[in-house]
């Protein structure tokens, strides 16, 4: 079947494919830009114009890709592959047709979107992912009403005698990595999002899911398939060490009694390095990895697999009073009773709101919550080099007693933040102005004022931002784009526009996991290079953990 607009994320793929590193454009688009929304959207970057479909931002994209890229890509994806053309890659057919893909295919390759790493341009599928929740919330798919989804759509036209009568398709994916394709004819892809909402709630994991084995096309209001994992509100699925990228990882059996291996078992005390497919526990384990010697104890069961890069792909499933002591052991070690229950219920709203990495729940870096399990302690350099603190193990029970679960547990069901952040500067930010989508309810700080505000500032050298953002750079700009922190970048060829999080990982990996604390607030040109000046660390959203 021919999928219109749904092709477009994978026309993002093939542009990270063909330019690794390189940070996503942004385009304008007007009326003269042969959109199929005449006035045009405007200035748009690749979230906003996956959220609204816009055809203009997406055939500049596809034109500026290699065709033998933008081939492999929809052919590896289940797609038929005839020499494409820009438009027949955002979706649009020609007098030679429109590609076609069978619709479980084309479940199973948005599956493998939010499940899967990229090869090349992660950061990339960072911002589609971004547009697809955006599409979900206020974009195309709006009409589904609901959060927790990830969703695009597309309109196509029907094969009769009326040009003018079209078909809606939408897909929808939740945060699990469920999903399911609906079309709607006659319609569009709005309307197939506003149709589909009320059998969403129906046909979500863990209200009665079926697979359909023959991959036929079953119109609407029957999903065309579905593809479920149960959720569990017990356990906590975490991804581990991921930042590491290490191909050389030994586990040891910290427990007093055999640990299950796979069809054998590893003796108290026991070392073996680590193999995809192995599969250990439950138990008290300990990782480490001897290239940096880090090392990671926890207790529950762990999946070892491999990367697209061949390195490890470690989860660890654990119960959540585990997960909630090892964030707490690593973000409040030394904090009153008071704080720390305060920051376990936040710990369990982030949870209550759906996986992060598809199939996983969460990952153990500050992309989610700094998770160190019973240790030890590290602090992060850069965001593949870390210090351990000194060694100790450190008791869950001691660290997260009865009674204070019992309060976390209590507290979580009540309203309240559900992120938390280290200093929120005296000025406490929403999700909104620092990702581009979410509440833009400001969690106010009981603790700190204007006057508490923990300034900052750093100098950026010219040769260090060439290297981060892989150009040199003219001009560096803070803008709030839409109501959201944007670095703006401008080079001799191009101009970039980064969000918090994209900025604070480029820099990273030049000047260190320090060199922008937080959202800032200023950026003035000195000799050889800026000098940036914010106030609080983190992104100042939530919780505020204070010293």
């Amino acid at each position: 079947m021919a999928i219109g607009s749904l092709q477009k994320p994978f026309v993002a793929k093939a542009w990270a494919a063909a330019h690794p590193h390189s940070p996503t454009p942004r385009f304008r688009c007007g009326p003269g830009s042969a959109c199929w929304l005449p006035p045009g959207h405007g200035d748009v970057g690749l979230t906003r114009a996956l959220a609204v479909s816009c055809n203009a931002y997406f055939r500049a994209l596809a034109k500026d890709t290699p065709p033998s890229v933008l081939k492999g890509t929809f052919k590896a994806e289940g797609f038929s592959s005839p020499a494409i053309t820009p438009d027949l890659a955002i979706g649009l057919a020609g007098p030679e047709g429109a590609l076609l893909i069978a619709p479980g295919d084309l479940l199973e390759a948005f599956e493998r979107l939010v499940r899967e790493p990229w090869p090349t341009g992660e950061a990339v599928r960072d911002q589609v992912l971004a547009g697809l929740r955006e599409a979900a919330l206020k974009g195309t798919a709006g009409g589904l009403g609901q959060r927790g989804w990830w969703a695009k759509t597309g309109t196509v036209r029907i094969e009769d005698d009326d040009p003018t009568r079209t078909a809606g398709l939408v897909m929808a994916v939740d945060d699990a990595g469920w999903a399911v394709l609906a079309k709607l004819e006659p319609g569009t892809g709005r309307q197939a999002a506003a149709a589909i909402a009320p059998t969403l709630a129906r046909l979500r994991p863990g209200h009665a899911v079926h697979r359909i084995a023959e991959q036929s096309y079953l119109r609407y209001p029957k999903p065309v398939a579905t593809l479920a994992r149960p959720a569990s509100t017990s356990v906590v699925q975490v991804r581990l060490l991921g930042l590491l990228e290490s191909k050389h990882i030994e586990v040891r059996n910290l427990s007093a009694s055999p640990m299950p291996a796979g069809r054998n078992f590893l003796g108290p005390g026991a070392m073996k390095v680590l193999h995809a497919g192995d599969r250990l526990g439950p138990g008290l384990m300990e990782l480490r990895d001897p290239a940096t010697g880090l090392t990671r104890r926890f207790e529950g069961s762990l999946a070892c697999g491999r990367t697209p890069r061949g390195a490890y792909g470690l989860t660890a499933t654990l119960t959540r009073r585990e997960y909630v002591a090892g964030v707490l052991a690593a973000e409040l070690p030394y904090a009153s009773s008071e704080r720390r229950i305060e920051l376990g219920a936040a710990v369990l709203r982030f949870l209550a709101q759906g996986p992060r990495h598809g199939s996983v729940d969460v990952c153990d870096s500050t992309h989610c919550a700094w998770f160190v399990g019973r240790g030890p302690r590290v602090a992060w350099v850069t965001p593949r080099q870390a210090v351990h603190h000194p060694e100790e193990v450190i008791d869950p029970l001691n660290g997260l007693p009865d009674a204070d679960w019992t309060a976390m547990q209590a507290a979580a069901k009540r309203p309240g933040p559900a992120l938390w952040t280290a200093h929120c500067g005296g000025r406490p930010l929403s999700s909104h102005a620092v990702w581009g989508h979410g509440d833009t309810t400001v969690q106010p700080c009981p603790r700190h004022g204007p006057d508490q505000s923990r300034p900052w500032a750093r100098d950026w050298k010219d040769a260090d931002l060439a290297k981060a953002f892989g150009a040199t750079v003219r001009g560096l700009q803070i803008e709030m784009d839409d109501g959201t922190w944007t670095l703006r970048i401008e080079s001799g060829r191009a101009t970039w526009r980064l969000r918090y999080d994209d900025a604070h990982r480029r820099l990273a990996t030049v000047l260190g996991w320090d060199a922008l604390p937080s959202p800032a607030d200023a950026i003035e040109a000195i000799p050889g290079g800026y000098r940036v000046q914010g106030v609080g660390w983190g992104h100042r959203v939530g919780l505020c953990l204070g010293e």
